[in-house]
């Protein structure tokens, strides 16, 4: 009877080594972001690269096989080069919070601070006099938000800066956009 429970004892054994040393040799191919991609970016081809880990690991990663879908996706937060990309941090777009509307703002250079915005930046939005007017006699209203994503047009050198702001705000903060009667001074930059 000893000697049936040791061979079972070793046949259990061996399979169980045999299972270990075939799980720390099969590896998976994995993708990572090659660059830096900025929270609110699209995904692109060139963006994505390859890395192999160990099977057996239960991590919600993006094979290699899924390469063709993740090429549009949005970063839903920062992913420093060689991120893993999961369902975590990639998403079709950013959420807009309950209670809140995006409104686009385009700005010139002496409209913004000298500290490039990035998304999840907190700001204030500055009525600001017509061109050419006086200056306020005194504090001017201003309305707080949060940067969603920003972009740049070299050809008119005007930054676009989708801002998330209170619905009850949002209305005021559009009208004056659109006349152009706003500034964005930065309170608290999200990278700090």
């Amino acid at each position: 009877m000893m000697v049936g429970i040791a061979i079972a004892l070793i046949v259990v054994g061996g399979l169980a080594t045999m299972w270990l040393v075939q799980a720390m040799t099969t590896t998976t191919n994995v993708l990572t972001v090659s660059t830096a991609v900025d929270r609110g970016d699209k995904i692109g081809r060139d963006d994505l690269t390859s890395i192999q880990i160990a099977g057996g690991q239960r991590i919600d990663a993006f094979t290699v096989e899924q390469q063709a879908d993740l090429e549009g996706k949005t970063a839903l937060v920062d992913l420093p080069a060689g991120t893993l990309l999961t369902s975590a941090n990639l998403g079709d777009e950013l959420a807009v919070p309950s209670g809140s509307s995006l409104v686009g703002v385009s700005l010139t250079g002496a409209q913004l601070p000298g500290h490039e915005l990035a998304a999840g930046d907190r700001v204030r939005v500055i009525d600001t006099p017509v061109a050419q007017g006086d200056p306020p006699e005194g504090t001017p209203e201003s309305f707080e938000a949060t940067v969603f994503t920003t972009s740049y047009l070299a050809e008119t050198q005007i930054t676009v800066v989708d801002l998330i702001v209170p619905q009850d705000a949002a209305a005021d903060i559009a009208a004056r956009a659109a006349s152009g009667r706003v500034a964005l001074v930065l309170d608290e930059s999200a990278g700090e």
